[in-house]
């Protein structure tokens, strides 16, 4: 079942509280994101409550990490669907919300939409991404529960989770109604199996990644 509340945690003192949502304002969350001693973390804000996670230096998630990113990049290019990967980049909805997933993408005619020279996005000035991606290694039940529900209510059109102990993937499409349903093939690259990404990522734990890659770019026919 996903978790509606987060934990009613309070905000600790003189330290970075990690890995769990606390109660908090947006000027406490602001003046954690911003201070640049704290570059190296990863934060998000839902109303009244913030989260902040370390970057992963785990040698599986960055793996994952490394092969959805090419995977996802190759197929944009075979199927000549104008695409932009944003890696672990801020997206800011000022005294609202704030997120920075692992992977994100601007697809179709958003592909170019953030100028270059842009650090944290205001979604107040551009468009949201039309894809996010959290890769899971620790932080599955909440990239499931209490960030799915943040996705759901901004209204994301896609949303996926890879689970690199299970080297599988969640992706959920998000409605109208904010509601989200599971997927088996993605509706922003349309033509793109999930089962063929998990695929490569259970190759990928018994041959090296070039030769995993190899392996994906026969499965993604150059479109006709």
């Amino acid at each position: 079942m996903l978790q509606t509340q987060p934990p009613q945690n309070q905000l600790p003192q003189n330290q970075i509280p990690l890995d769990t949502w606390l109660a908090a304002s947006w000027e406490e969350f602001t003046a954690i994101a911003d201070d640049p001693s704290n570059s190296k973390v990863k934060g998000y804000y839902y109303p009244s409550y913030m989260r902040f996670e370390p970057m992963s230096t785990g040698s599986d998630h960055a793996n994952d990490h490394a092969l959805i990113l090419f995977a996802l990049t190759f197929f944009a290019a075979q199927q000549e669907i104008p695409m932009t990967a944003k890696d672990c980049c801020s997206y800011r909805h000022s005294r609202a919300y704030e997120f920075q997933p692992d992977i994100s993408y601007y697809i179709g005619e958003n592909a170019n939409a953030i100028p270059w020279g842009t650090r944290v996005i205001d979604l107040e000035l551009y468009p949201q991404p039309d894809l996010v991606i959290e890769i899971s290694d620790t932080s599955l039940p909440d990239d499931l529960g209490f960030k799915r529900l943040q996705y759901e209510d901004l209204g994301l059109r896609e949303y996926w989770v890879v689970d690199v102990q299970a080297s599988q993937i969640y992706a959920f499409r998000v409605e109208s109604d904010r509601s989200s349903r599971r997927l088996q093939e993605s509706q922003v690259l349309p033509g793109l199996k999930l089962e063929i990404l998990e695929q490569a990522l259970q190759r990928s734990r018994q041959e090296s990644q070039s030769a995993t890659t190899a392996w994906l770019m026969t499965q993604f026919p150059r479109s006709s």
